[in-house]
């Protein structure tokens, strides 16, 4: 009796330090909202729609995506060291640091934007693929981009290795380890103890399902720089070749269920927001995947983000009621609603206009 009563304390003790480290999370957010450093069209900020712009002028993200693509095909990174040291969380490598510095100097020459992927001193932080809002639509939107909708739930990142699995918020703290089905993720499973696995999730804390939208490491094999359409095909392969993980047991604490991925001409997008969605919860919004880019860490534009509410003003697609009513109070279009961002974009679209200007 007292054996089990020690536990249940214990589970609760776990519950509610999770709850914390969430609550954390998310206060982490809103401050980011009030940085002086800007990040273009990050989703920390609310929409900047700049429709009411010159359209002669470049398109700051579509120019950007461009920068990215190009940026991807000249980086040289070890992922298989990078992953190996998410695994094992040991970074204090001199040989990290060199490659750090080496990206860093290769950054300062270029004319692009590069995304470097560094060790940070939490080593957990700012490891997963953020979007950016979804400002202009993509020209090749129906022939190089996926949609997925994402569930109401908590960004993480999930680390399998060493005979346990463990998730950590997108800020970098560990929120809580157990036991999965995952290559590397259970101390009693017959897979090897050194393999390791990473993937970025959405946790579903009502229904105990981590719904997996990326997949960057599967039994100590990287994917890092591999493209969307390849990184999404074997995140799909691999979780169906395991069905143990989507059922709760004591050796798998929790349900992982491969969220599906659809293509994004006008039909498509409005035959799935008008059937049922692949998950019980309510639908967060909707992200959009460059098939061809890689699994950058931090924020880049070839993700896309939008509120299913934006659809119609956005991609000109009718949405069903239950959409419609997610409309916040008073909302009328993406430019009366959020004045303060068109300043914020204004400005920035000035500076990056006569830079376009001085190249031509």
């Amino acid at each position: 009796m007292a054996g089990a009563q020690f536990r249940r304390q214990r589970f609760s003790e776990n519950k509610n330090n999770s709850k914390l480290l969430f609550m954390m999370d998310e206060i982490i957010d809103k401050l980011a909202n009030s940085q002086v450093t800007f990040q273009p069209n990050s989703t920390a900020a609310e929409h900047p729609r700049f429709a009411l712009y010159k359209v002669k002028t470049s398109c700051n993200q579509e120019t950007r995506r461009k920068k990215f693509l190009e940026a991807q095909k000249l980086k040289r990174y070890d992922y298989a060291r990078h992953a190996r040291k998410l695994a094992t969380n040991e970074w204090s490598d001199s040989a990290d640091e060199q490659e750090v510095e080496k990206e860093d100097g290769k950054a300062e020459d270029m004319d692009f934007e590069e995304c470097v992927v560094k060790p940070p001193t939490r080593s957990y932080k700012n490891q997963l693929m953020l979007s950016e809002w979804l400002v202009e639509v993509p020209s090749d939107l129906e022939e190089l981009w996926y949609l997925m909708l994402c569930p109401v739930g908590k960004r993480s990142l999930i680390v399998a290795s060493r005979g346990y699995t463990k998730s950590y918020t997108k800020s970098g703290y560990p929120v809580m380890s157990f036991q999965s089905e995952l290559p590397g993720g259970n101390k009693k499973s017959s897979i090897p103890m050194h393999v390791y696995s990473l993937l970025d999730c959405i946790y579903d804390a009502v229904n105990r399902t981590f719904y997996v939208l990326d997949i960057m490491c599967w039994n100590s094999h990287p994917c890092f720089d591999s493209d969307t359409e390849f990184r999404f095909y074997w995140k799909n392969t691999k979780i169906s070749e395991t069905p143990n993980l989507q059922t709760v047991s004591r050796s798998n604490n929790y349900k992982f269920v491969d969220l599906p991925f659809f293509n994004c001409n006008p039909k498509s997008i409005k035959e799935v927001l008008w059937s049922e969605f692949p998950f019980p919860s309510k639908l967060d919004g909707l992200l959009f995947y460059h098939k061809k880019t890689h699994y950058t860490c931090g924020t880049t534009p070839l993700v896309g983000w939008l509120k299913g509410y934006m659809v119609p003003e956005m991609l000109g697609i009718e949405i069903p009621p239950i959409l419609e009513g997610e409309k916040p109070s008073g909302y009328v279009s993406i430019e009366k609603h959020l004045p303060e961002a068109f300043k914020k974009h204004a400005k920035r679209k000035e500076e990056d206009e006569k830079t376009m200007h001085f190249e031509e």
